[in-house]
């Protein structure tokens, strides 16, 4: 007894010293900021999870708050109309932090490169879409995110593919870059989702002018970047886990990630599973429109010194959409009353997951090490290699049981490795960069069918350099590009008896762009932009020959195309006023030479696999000019109205004839209200948006099967709202899209000649953030 007692008195004495020694008397204070304006964001709850403390901003966006000891903490930041705010930072002395909310976060300009501390800006604004707003619309694939972006729309085929455009720019004139390498797939068609799950990214970029000179020809008409982003330091295991239901298609989605740091080594794992059903209009089911995907990433970040990291990530996807059936008809009677007919051919009356011919396969890997060396303040060297292969199998309606063998079986290998240098010091502020790729595409001859695209090999160097040179009020800019590919094409000839024909194309293309950036006061831009540049034609354009099963159509090439030359002009104009309202006004105007189409021939062709309408890629000079107009008016934190509106027009310059396929005149509308935050409840917010689309009146008579579709009207409902559970989150939201369920047909959608768009669609969401 006397022993344990002695013992006690010990520990109770250790106990009391080492309390006594933690003088917890530090103080945490700083202030909350606006991310797109800089301006304070007044009464703001500042919550830390250790001691479940809290304190609120007072109207200048200053906090202070006592009674810390050394240590670590993590910061949860709520503010009204804004996704909330995560910390993690340690302390060993009375600390002042500035932190910033991303309150106008449909307007933000700029992108953040962990590891990059300069102010280097492009001249062109980029919109940007950050992590809470991919999450809030989580199940929905990259060009239904990026529509959101004004002057972007979708091409689509069906419900389930869909692409982004970009002032009329889609497929080989957009490039997709995927976590720093541009993404290697079967880009050339229109059917051809982007192989990329949205849930593996941080924030996704749309750039529209010149700033897209850093990522080759293939960004002509701009850029679509996606990024994991930088994970947070913090040695504790966080992550999110959320689930969507959309009753229009019964699609259920599974989506999960998890991070966590240590002293050296930072790593997050995602993965997302997605299974849907046939869609539905108003009226019928859209038969054999499902969907199946899977997949995940792995990212690590090692970092051996304070001025040296090595970055590795992995991804994989596999999408396996359905080909809608309405659109593949046995013979040529039966196609001409097809199209434009009401109630589409060979559509059940009943809903079903099944896939069944047509329908695709895609295997998509992407290996990607990247390492950066900061060599001194606000300069950087990054160099990367990056594999990746892409795996497309097609399957079509094939007599006997040859259905389940791919009528279509390629496989894309890609190897990039590039290198960039950022020098964002001095009165010059400078970025260059080499790349080079190497591309080998190969068909599968066990299909017993001809291949749509031949077997090629492509070699690809490039090198860019882009600066800045600030002067009093204005910021002038310029840049310049050099790309060489070279391409091998083993083509097989359509006439008997069959022979392989050898070719090579060595092709040129050049960059140069200038700018000037007038900003006489923080509510006040002005940019002007020109870029001159060159764009060489892809394979499918040069060799396409056979039936491209996704927009049942036969497609025929040329391999005499020459490269496409053009001109574009941007003016942009910002007016900001305080926080009440920020508008931007761009007017651009696009020349190209040479511009690349595919026309629809007046022949409608029966083959042993159905009967199909025949396009053909021509060229001809073409104009394109259009107008985008954003308006953000903030009447208090809590009330926010949204406007947009986005025309282009384009037509040929010989004979002023219209081109088809541009999106029609678009103008949107939102109205937000975000109500204030509680103990329990947090983030919640109300969301009402009405999009019109006009009906696109010009449009070239040669080039469609059918007369453009009428205008229509769509309006979404949307409620989100947090419930706080201990330390952590469970996000909750609604949204009923198409409210009124509205029979309309999409221009964009290259099935509109055979049914109707989706209904109405419900959508619920879960999400736990801890």
């Amino acid at each position: 007894m006397m022993l344990q007692r002695f013992i006690s008195i010990i520990i109770a004495m250790l106990l009391g010293g080492f309390l006594f020694a933690q003088k917890c008397t530090l103080t945490i204070s700083g202030r909350i900021l606006d991310k797109a304006t800089k301006e304070p964001l007044e009464y703001t709850s500042v919550a830390f999870r250790e001691g479940n403390r809290s304190v609120i901003a007072d109207s200048a966006g200053y906090f202070r708050l006592g009674g810390f000891c050394a240590g670590a903490y993590h910061i949860q930041i709520y503010h009204v109309g804004c996704p909330p705010g995560h910390y993690y930072v340690t302390v060993s002395r009375d600390t002042v932090f500035t932190f910033y909310l991303e309150h106008h976060s449909q307007l933000l300009r700029e992108i953040v490169v962990e590891g990059e501390t300069g102010s280097y800006q492009e001249s062109q604004t980029r919109q940007t879409l950050t992590a809470s707003m991919i999450r809030n619309r989580s199940g929905q694939s990259l060009a239904d995110l990026v529509d959101e972006v004004t002057g972007v729309r979708s091409l689509r085929n069906g419900g389930g593919i869909a692409k982004p455009v970009i002032h009329g720019m889609f497929g080989n004139r957009v490039a997709i870059i995927n976590n720093g390498l541009l993404q290697a797939g079967q880009q050339w068609g229109v059917d051809h989702a982007p192989e990329i799950d949205p849930n593996t990214a941080d924030r996704i970029t749309v750039v529209k002018g010149s700033d897209a000179i850093e990522y080759g020809s293939q960004a002509l008409g701009g850029a679509v970047i996606v990024e994991a982003g930088p994970i947070l330091r913090d040695p504790h295991l966080h992550g999110t886990v959320g689930y969507t239901f959309t009753d229009n298609g019964r699609a259920h989605v599974l989506q999960a990630r998890i991070n966590s740091s240590m002293d050296k080594f930072d790593w997050r794992v995602t993965s997302s599973l997605k299974k849907a059903g046939d869609q539905s209009t108003p009226d019928y089911f859209l038969t054999n429109t499902g969907t199946s995907e899977y997949g995940g990433s792995l990212q690590t970040v090692f970092r051996p010194s304070e001025h040296t990291q090595h970055h590795l990530y992995y991804s994989y996807i596999r999408m396996q959409p359905g080909i809608f059936a309405g659109a593949h008809i046995s013979n040529l009677t039966d196609l001409e009353e097809a199209i434009g007919r009401e109630r589409p051919f060979n559509v059940r009356d009943d809903f079903a997951y099944s896939i069944a011919a047509p329908r695709q396969k895609v295997d998509h890997h992407l290996l990607k090490y990247s390492g950066k060396k900061i060599v001194e303040e606000f300069a950087f060297w990054e160099w990367t290699y990056g594999l990746q292969l892409n795996h497309r199998q097609e399957f079509d309606i094939r007599r006997g049981d040859r259905s389940e063998k791919p009528a279509l079986d390629m496989a894309l290998w890609s190897h990039a490795l590039q290198t960039r240098y950022l020098n964002d010091r001095g009165k010059v502020r400078y970025k260059w960069g080499a790349q080079f790729r190497w591309t080998d595409n190969t068909n599968d001859a066990q299909t017993g069918i001809l291949p749509l695209i031949p077997d090629y090999r492509e070699g690809q160097a490039g090198l860019f350099g882009v600066g800045q040179y600030p002067k009093g009020v204005f910021t002038l800019e310029a840049g310049a590009r050099y790309d060489l590919q070279a391409m091998r094409v083993w083509a097989i000839t359509n006439t008997l008896p069959r022979e392989i024909i050898t070719r090579n194309h060595i092709m040129h293309d050049v960059a140069l762009s200038a700018g000037v950036r007038y900003n006489p006061a923080a509510d006040l831009e002005t940019r002007m932009q020109h870029v001159l540049a060159r764009r060489a034609p892809e394979a499918n354009e040069l060799y396409s020959a056979g039936l491209h099963q996704g927009v049942a159509g036969i497609e025929e090439g040329d391999w005499n195309l020459r490269s496409e030359t053009s001109i574009k002009s941007m003016l942009t104009q910002m007016i900001e006023v305080k926080s009440f309202f920020h508008a931007e006004v761009t007017i651009y105007s696009h020349l190209i030479r040479d511009y690349i189409y595919l026309r629809p021939e007046d022949e409608l062709r029966l083959t042993i696999r159905g009967a199909f309408p025949v396009y053909t890629y021509v060229q001809e000079h073409a104009w394109l000019r259009g107008v985008d107009v954003i308006w953000v008016s903030d009447f208090s934190h809590h009330l926010e109205w949204m406007s947009s509106l986005s025309w282009i027009r384009g037509t040929t310059i010989s004979d002023q004839r219209s081109i088809s396929l541009l999106p029609p005149l678009q103008i949107k509308s939102m109205i937000s209200w975000a109500f204030h935050d509680h103990r329990v409840w947090k983030s919640s917010k109300v969301q009402v948006e009405g999009i019109y689309h006009a009906r696109q009146r010009q449009w070239d008579v040669e080039s469609e099967l059918l007369e453009p579709p009428d205008d229509y009207f769509l309006l979404t409902l949307r409620f989100a709202t947090g419930i706080k559970i201990r330390q952590d989150v469970l996000h909750f939201s609604v949204a009923c899209d198409n409210v009124l369920n509205t029979r309309y047909r999409d221009y964009l959608n290259r099935l509109r000649y055979f049914a109707d768009e989706p209904g109405r669609s419900v959508s619920i969401r879960l999400r736990f953030d801890f």
